[in-house]
């Protein structure tokens, strides 16, 4: 499956809007990206998610959310190369 190729501000955009609509996260603040090597742990995707503010929400249920969305976005989407 081809990823579609996205800034990392839309990431990170794309993220906070999933883990906002998760049960107890719709005060979550941000959510911070950077690129990585891809790789088996990462789902070969060249990004990972580096801090996460919760704001007011439970720092459990943002987490769990997080990592969800992480999963799910990393096999669909690849942040566009830096020059």
């Amino acid at each position: 499956m081809t990823r579609v190729l996205k800034t990392a501000e839309e990431i990170e955009h794309l993220l906070l809007a999933d883990v906002r609509q998760q049960r107890h996260c719709d005060k979550v603040q941000a959510i911070r990206i950077d690129r990585c090597q891809p790789d088996d742990d990462n789902n070969r995707a060249n990004w990972k998610v580096v801090s996460v503010d919760p704001g007011s929400a439970s720092r459990e249920f943002a987490g769990a959310a997080v990592m969800i969305a992480m999963d799910r976005l990393q096999r669909e989407v690849s942040m566009i190369p830096w020059e």
